[in-house]
């Protein structure tokens, strides 16, 4: 594999074809497995290039610092459980959504976003990273949703968007990095039925 990296890298620099997506897919795996193997703190570029059998400089050319590196991967690995969904209503687009994320946080992903949360406490760059790439883009389309469910009336009209994430979502950070139980569907339909309750407009949950 080593040699078939090279190759496509080789082949890129010298203007033939657009750069490998299988060299950067390697990369970005080569950088998750370090993390879960290690942490992010031993990360490095040189251990993520001899990971992936790609030269240094490859991995220069594409991001700045192992913290882009993996907060790409991690972002691309996650990304579409975070997404709002048709549903069979607005509301049970929201509980999907939920329940997606929690899903792909109990497995790896769960124990990558933990490393990533606590080492960024520490980091700059992982926490600048955390922040642009995974966290605002994400509260940035919820706001988004949930203006249209208070539109729509379905909402309440004196609802903060913003707060509305954190009633909902904050749950589930607080349970995956404390550890106080697992995020299965069953807790995830606990959180979204008693937030909801709340932040209905009262006509649509009289109906």
């Amino acid at each position: 594999m080593r040699n078939e990296i090279r190759s496509d890298e080789t082949t890129a620099a010298r203007g033939g074809r657009p750069r490998s997506e299988r060299l950067h897919k390697a990369i970005l795996k080569a950088a998750v497995d370090l993390v879960l193997s290690s942490g992010f703190r031993s990360l490095s570029m040189d251990g993520i290039a001899a990971r992936a059998g790609v030269g240094r400089m490859t991995i220069y050319r594409r991001w700045p610092n192992k913290a882009a590196i993996i907060m790409e991967a991690f972002v691309m690995r996650v990304d579409p459980g975070t997404l709002f969904k048709p549903a069979q209503s607005y509301t049970e687009s929201i509980r999907l959504q939920m329940r997606t994320m929690a899903r792909a946080f109990r497995g790896k992903d769960g124990s990558l976003i933990r490393v990533l949360l606590a080492e960024a406490q520490f980091d700059p760059e992982l926490a600048k990273a955390l922040r642009e790439k995974w966290t605002m883009p994400r509260r940035k389309m919820a706001v988004q949703y949930f203006r249209e469910g208070i539109q729509q009336g379905i909402l309440r009209s004196d609802i903060d968007p913003e707060a509305m994430i954190d009633v909902l979502y904050a749950p589930i950070y607080y349970r995956l990095q404390m550890g106080t139980g697992t995020l299965s569907d069953s807790y995830i339909d606990e959180i979204f039925d008693h937030g909801m309750k709340s932040l209905m407009s009262r006509t649509m949950a009289d109906e």
